[in-house]
């Protein structure tokens, strides 16, 4: 049988982790000089109540390569055939290299691992993650896994809208006049991310047109959905997830059913408030 890990960026809910038997393995999030393991030592519920009175901009990283090679050799001991290590977009993090760090001395102690990069994060890659699993419980082969997952990850984009321009800022995402001008205009960014690339989409005045704009570039995503996910980044947004999730509802299932509280990983460059929808299409 296949083992599938991924790391903390997959926004998996722990259920669906523990019933389908995925190895997440933790990011890292420096905060105010204090490293923490994402999701182990620092929760996300913790970490967007404290987000706005931090001293110091979060920093965040990679896991070593040491702990993806121990997670491949766990899999291994415990009878995996071979590893599929899905993870975040290589092109806004390092850990793809990590995990191929990892996978090469894997190989050479005999043991497969295919890295997929999943060209996405939150619950884009936690599609993909969650397909793997599945497929790996229904006894597909390792290449048969990751070839899907390649044809997969075409049909996924997220569309997000960022409340702020501050940490944008702070992470180097956007220049220090553009984040200027749009702090002080309280500026909502629209963007996407669909196969590793991140486009911006409008700039708008308020929060409420913010929302309009993220459903109508939903509206216009070419094919048919399969389904969506609801993902933000702290803060009270009952409102308007209550009416992206009316929206969204007549048109394909949501999947979790409830909105997924984004990685402290993504929530640190992205800020407060954020509110985003991933779609897969069929």
């Amino acid at each position: 049988m296949v083992k599938v890990v991924t790391d903390s960026t997959c926004d998996v809910p722990a259920d669906i982790v523990k019933r389908l038997g995925i190895t997440v393995l933790p990011m890292i999030v420096e905060v105010d000089g204090v490293t923490h393991q994402d999701g182990v030592t620092l929760t996300r519920e913790q970490f967007y109540a404290n987000l706005p009175s931090y001293a110091s901009f979060p920093k965040t990283a990679a896991a070593s390569p040491e702990l993806f090679a121990d997670a491949y050799r766990a899999a291994r001991a415990a009878g995996a055939d071979g590893v599929v290590s899905v993870h975040i977009a290589r092109t806004v993090s390092g850990v793809c290299n990590a995990a191929e760090l990892a996978a090469s001395e894997a190989a050479d102690a005999g043991i497969p691992v295919r890295v997929v990069d999943s060209g996405s994060m939150t619950m884009g890659l936690g599609r993909l993650v969650i397909t793997a699993a599945e497929m790996a419980q229904q006894g597909a082969t390792l290449g048969e896994i990751a070839s899907a997952l390649e044809a997969m990850k075409q049909r996924i984009r997220i569309l997000a809208m960022a409340d702020t321009l501050k940490y944008l800022r702070k992470s180097g995402r956007v220049s220090s006049l553009t984040a200027g001008i749009g702090e002080l205009l309280q500026i909502k960014l629209l963007i996407e991310l669909k196969q590793g690339a991140i486009t911006q989409l409008d700039r708008v005045r308020t929060r409420g047109r913010g929302v309009e704009r993220l459903m109508e570039e939903v509206r216009k995503t070419p094919g048919a959905p399969r389904c969506f996910s609801i993902v933000y980044t702290g803060g009270d947004q009952v409102s308007d997830i209550a009416r992206i999730r009316r929206e969204l509802q007549p048109i394909a299932p949501i999947e979790p059913p409830t909105p997924v509280l984004v990685t402290p990983v993504i929530g640190a460059h992205f800020g407060p408030m954020g509110l985003g929808v991933v779609i897969v299409n069929e």
